[in-house]
């Protein structure tokens, strides 16, 4: 006993095929993650394809790089920017020992309670490396 029935694979209310068999039409179905419908009525909706659980990886992280020490030669400017122009945050004493972070265009980059601030360098003439 042979059916006539015509199975279509619907996606977001599109049709995208129709097909002969079930089986056809449930396979195309799940690789487009559509339903099936015969006559006016659904008959199968696709099986959601479970994707495997990404491997998790524990994250490797570089050793902080530590910071260099510096003592400082005379009484210093501390200015919220590397710029004699800069706004001064306060002033640090000849013989104060000061943390290092970057050394960029002869200006200390050293890291306080309010973030960073910089120091001139004068290329070793205001500070010298401990």
């Amino acid at each position: 006993m042979a059916t006539n029935k015509t199975y279509t694979v619907v996606k977001n209310g599109e049709e995208l095929k129709e097909l002969k068999t079930l089986a056809a039409a449930k396979k195309l179905a799940d690789e487009q993650g559509g339903e099936v419908m015969c006559e006016g009525a659904v008959v199968y909706h696709a099986v959601a394809p479970i994707e495997p659980e990404p491997e998790k990886t524990e994250e490797v992280k570089a050793p902080a790089k530590e910071m260099e020490k510096y003592t400082l030669l005379s009484k210093m400017n501390i200015r919220t920017a590397p710029s004699l122009e800069a706004d001064k945050v306060g002033i640090a004493e000849a013989g104060t020992v000061v943390e290092v972070l970057a050394i960029e265009d002869d200006w200390l980059h050293v890291r306080n309670g309010a973030g960073v601030v910089f120091i001139l360098y004068g290329g070793g003439k205001y500070a010298r490396k401990n």
